[in-house]
């Protein structure tokens, strides 16, 4: 089993590198892993846009986690599928339980749906469903349902926005720029 891990994490290393060569390799290569890992891809194309090397998928339970077809996951974006913070709590009641030694977790899924966009350094806690067409700010922190078509930020984060809004006022004004 230990052979096994060192080998998964290996392909891990080799695949993220291919960023530098390829990006369009590099995505390719770093979903097929995720796949092989567990995580399911759940939109019609199973196509992710972008997923920046340095997101963080919990390594409890991969298959925990759900992500829909065009989706971008920016940089240092956390998925937590498990909190052991149950094990701390129960100190409270005087019931301490050391490391190793029976600590007691809760584990639940993660649901991203179709073309969203999660912000830089974002965390997605254990349990979150987010709609299609979301955006989620930089840093926030999102625990629960998110409904569909909600631009949200902060922590713990709160509905701002509709992206449907935020797409026709930029429209209308004309401030972005397009990548060639």
């Amino acid at each position: 089993m230990k052979i096994e891990k060192y080998i998964r994490v290996i392909q891990r290393i080799v695949v993220k590198k291919l960023i530098y060569i390829n990006t369009d390799l590099y995505l390719r290569e770093y979903s097929n892993y995720l796949r092989k890992s567990g995580i399911e891809f759940t939109g019609k194309k199973k196509k992710i846009k972008y997923i920046d090397p340095s997101a963080y998928f919990d390594g409890t339970d991969y298959s925990l986690i759900h992500i829909g077809d065009n989706v971008t996951i920016s940089r240092e974006v956390m998925l937590l599928t498990h909190d052991y913070s149950i094990t701390t709590a129960m100190c409270s009641l005087g019931k301490f339980i050391d490391r190793h030694e029976g600590e007691l977790y809760f584990k639940k899924n993660i649901h991203i749906g179709n073309n969203c966009f999660i912000g830089a350094r974002a965390s997605i806690l254990p349990g979150t469903i987010i709609g299609d067409n979301c955006i989620i700010g930089a840093c926030s922190v999102v625990k629960g349902s998110i409904p569909a078509g909600s631009i949200v930020i902060g922590n713990p984060c709160k509905i701002i926005n509709e992206t449907k809004q935020y797409a026709i006022y930029h429209e209308k004004k004309g401030d972005f720029e397009i990548e060639e």
